[in-house]
Parts: structure tokens; C-alpha cells; sequence
């Protein structure tokens, strides 16, 4: 079951960004656009499929390390931001612990800054409580109902293949993760394929027992597993590799990509909350003229104590 309570607020004039941001009413989809890039539209999707659940579930908030007055201030700032929208998603069901989302989306010059409150009631979520979520990138190619929420044939891999590489055997790939401190592509395949971050990759060898061989699929698509990457940033590049788009989450334990739908995810953890607290999360959606290289400098300048290990200080583009 899934309630939404819609609540926008336009702090100040959009004027300085060239996104435009559409909540879809009664549904947990956004839309967004850049004027700068006519005739693409992203989607976005908050809530899809049931959580990846591990571990136990904190009891006490200081122990969780959830700081009720700074996620308070955090939640004010973003709320002041210009052109920000907010809204609410009650969570329920059988497969989900009650709580509620709050999203803030504020458009910025290189895309979109995203924070998710997480807010439990009576029972907290386990320490790890992963949750898909669907940044989508279809084609004119693709099916009419998924167009009405993205249409983007600049970064769609389903109108490239289906189109332009029709007879090709080898497929060209758009999307790209960091390995080692350098741009990789995700493989051009039709079945879906991910990755573990050092977050991903600590917990499931926890879930495994040290047996990750026992678990080769992840997500509610059942991606493939490739090898570890530094980070949690997944990225779309158009055919030629001016444009870039991309997505990242704090707490992403995998990123994973999906057909036909045309879309990449980020799994993000949620979890390590107490009963009647709230995690607050940042994130952002990357949208602007540059390459790979230049959207590893916007990620590091943005979220640069993120970067924990001596790879993901070294981001460069793959020759």
C-alpha cells in the first residue's frame, strides 16, 4: 500500500538552472528536463519492488549514530533551497516495515540535489535495509507508458541498439561505474548486470558468510554481479560522448542496470534506524554538457568526504 501526500514548495525562481523538475500526481515518479538539452526528459522512480534486509535492528539512536538536530538542520537548508519541491511517501505492506519518505529535490546548474529523510514509526529497520531506486532513460523506442515518465533518446542504450546497431552483433554500452579509479562500461548485454560497492561488498560477504560465489545475482532483477567498484556513481553518456548523466546515493550498496525499461538503479541502504527516528540521506542527479571526466570532478567537489579509499580519490576517464 502506498500513500503519497504531496507537498511543494517552490522556495524562489528556477531561472538559475536549466532543469525543470514534474512530480507525477498520485504517483512516485518525477520527470525532469533540461532546456539546455531539448528533447530529453529523465525519469525517476522512488518507491518499486521490496527491500534487501540484513542484520538487526537498532534499539537506541545514539548507538545508530541518528542525529535528530542535525538532520533537522539539514532538512530547513534544503527546504530554503531555490526551486526545491518536497513531497511525502507513506510506506506500508507486507513486505515493508511502516515508515515515511520525505524527498527534497532542488535544481541546480549541473542537475538535481536529492535528500531522503527516513522517518520510522513503531519498529525500526534492520541495519541494512536496501532499496532500489530507478533513474530511467528510455528512447522513443521503448514502450509508450514507460515514455510518458522518460523519454531521453540522447542517453538511450535501447534506441542505440535498436536503431543505429540494429544488425550488430556487439553492442555499444552507455553506462559506466568506476573500477579502480577509472571509468569502466557496464556490459552491453540485454540481462541485467550490477556491481558492489566497498558498502555492497562488506555486506554481502556478511549475508554469505564469506560466500559470495553463493550469491552471483542481487536485486529485485537478480543482476549479475561483475567485479567491485570504488562508489556508488553510476553514469549515461549520449553516443558521442558529450552529454552526461548520472546518479548517486549516499549509503549505495549496489548499482545495477535493467532492459527494456532502458534504466539504472542505485540500491541504497535505508536501515540502522531506531523505532521512531529518521535518517536523513544525500544524493544527487547529475545532467549537463561534459564528459565522464568532468562528472567525476562535479561528484568529487560535491561529495568529497565520501571518498574513503585511495581509488576513489584517482577518478579519471577511460582512454
Amino acid at each position: 500500500m502506498l500513500a503519497i501526500a504531496f507537498l511543494f514548495g517552490v522556495a524562489m525562481s528556477e531561472a538559475d538552472s536549466p532543469i525543470a523538475i514534474e512530480i507525477r500526481g498520485g504517483k512516485d515518479y518525477a520527470s525532469f528536463t533540461n532546456r539546455l538539452h531539448p528533447g530529453n526528459r529523465i525519469g525517476y522512480r522512488f518507491h518499486e519492488h521490496a527491500p534487501m534486509i540484513w542484520g538487526e535492528i537498532p534499539e537506541i539512536r545514539a548507538n545508530a549514530g541518528v542525529e535528530p538536530k542535525k538532520i533537522a538542520k539539514s532538512e530547513k537548508a534544503f527546504a530554503r533551497k531555490r526551486g526545491v519541491k518536497s513531497f511525502s511517501i507513506d510506506i506500508a505492506g507486507s513486505e515493508w516495515v511502516k515508515q515515511r519518505w520525505t524527498y527534497y529535490l532542488a535544481p541546480v546548474s549541473d542537475g538535481a540535489e536529492l535528500l531522503w529523510v527516513v522517518e520510522t514509526f513503531d519498529t525500526g529497520l534492520n541495519r541494512y535495509y536496501g532499496v532500489q531506486q530507478c533513474f530511467r532513460m528510455g528512447g522513443v523506442t521503448n514502450q509508450q507508458w514507460r515514455r510518458a515518465i522518460a523519454e531521453t533518446p540522447a542517453f538511450s542504450e535501447y534506441d542505440l541498439w535498436n536503431l543505429v546497431e540494429k544488425d550488430k552483433a556487439v553492442k555499444t554500452s552507455l553506462t559506466h561505474i568506476m573500477r579502480n579509479g577509472r571509468w569502466m562500461p557496464l556490459p552491453a548485454m540485454p540481462e541485467t548486470v550490477g556491481a558492489r560497492t566497498p558498502l555492497g561488498l562488506a555486506m554481502d560477504k556478511e549475508r554469505t558468510g564469506g560466500h559470495l560465489d553463493a550469491m552471483k545475482e542481487v536485486g529485485p532483477y537478480r543482476a549479475i554481479m561483475l567485479e567491485p567498484i570504488d562508489n556508488g556513481l553510476i553514469a549515461r553518456t549520449d553516443a558521442g560522448d558529450t552529454w552526461v548523466c548520472g546518479l548517486y546515493w549516499e549509503g549505495t550498496s549496489h548499482v545495477t542496470d535493467h532492459h527494456p525499461a532502458d534504466c539504472v538503479h542505485a540500491i541504497v541502504n535505508i536501515g540502522g534506524i531506531p523505532p521512531h527516528a529518521k535518517r536523513a540521506i544525500r544524493g544527487k542527479i547529475y545532467w549537463f554538457k561534459g564528459s565522464p571526466g568532468d562528472l567525476a570532478a562535479h561528484w568529487r567537489r560535491d561529495f568529497h568526504e565520501r571518498m574513503r579509499t585511495p581509488s576513489a580519490t584517482r577518478i579519471t576517464s577511460q582512454p
